[in-house]
């Protein structure tokens, strides 16, 4: 079963943590002239409905139909829309003011996924657009795991995320998530799933970025609520990365 389709309903628990500062910061970067927003692969919506209360017009884009009815159900009654696509490939027919990507959505494509992904995005950004990409670029052996508790009309879950290994030769590590139900309706229900992560170092990420049309502007600090500017060179598994459109 996959955590983005026949698990969807407990990935929108186990990740829904409030974006509200972060959508705020999200909005400062973007610019004064940014109203029109896409996200791809936008999942359940949270961050769809967080910046769509805040008065942007958003538009997700995902190739998961389960992730996508959640996100309608999110979204109803704000200024946002959802559309299924596949983002390494798609073309909605107009440009937007900006664009964001957050929790290291990127990471689960491959290295020519991400090139063709940066190259889509530039076609629908118009020049001078932002792009607000999450994207950790973490040394060997410095990867995190986390363990967190959610809960949800009753439904109780223990989540994991956990690194397992890295070929560093194919530029890949596998993680395993762990979503254990504790209380509710399927209480007991324990489902795992390893998951094939590109991973990235700083000349790599800069030959995509550029390659694709964008410059790398500016690095920031994802994992504190400050989100201060860090050096090109910085590493870490949050950190927000600043695109321009040329």
């Amino acid at each position: 079963m996959s955590l983005y389709g026949d698990l969807a309903d407990l990935y929108d628990i186990a990740f829904d943590w409030d974006v509200t500062d972060e959508a705020a910061w999200l909005e400062e970067r973007l610019g004064p002239d940014c109203r029109e927003v896409l996200e791809p692969g936008c999942g359940s919506g949270r961050m769809l409905e967080a910046l769509a209360r805040r008065g942007l017009h958003v538009t997700g884009i995902d190739n998961s139909a389960r992730m996508l009815e959640l996100a309608r159900v999110r979204i109803a009654g704000l200024p946002a829309e959802v559309v299924e696509a596949d983002m390494t490939a798609f073309d909605l027919g107009r440009v937007f003011d900006g664009a964001v990507c957050p929790i290291n959505t990127l990471m689960h494509l491959t290295r020519d996924g991400v090139h063709t992904h940066l190259r889509a995005m530039a076609a629908a950004l118009r020049p001078g657009a932002r792009y607000l990409v999450q994207l950790g670029i973490v040394p060997e052996g410095e990867v995190p795991h986390s363990l967190w508790e959610a809960e949800r009309d009753g439904v109780h879950l223990v989540v994991t995320w956990s690194p397992e290994s890295r070929d560093g030769e194919r530029g890949v590590e596998l993680h395993r998530s762990t979503i254990s139900v504790v209380s509710g309706p399927r209480a007991g229900e324990v489902h795992e799933q390893v998951h094939e992560m590109t991973i990235w170092d700083h000349a790599g990420w800069r030959d995509a970025v550029e390659g694709a049309g964008f410059e790398w502007a500016a690095v920031y600090d994802g994992a504190e609520s400050g989100r201060a500017r860090l050096a090109f060179d910085a590493t870490g598994g949050l950190l927000w990365h600043e695109l321009v459109r040329r």
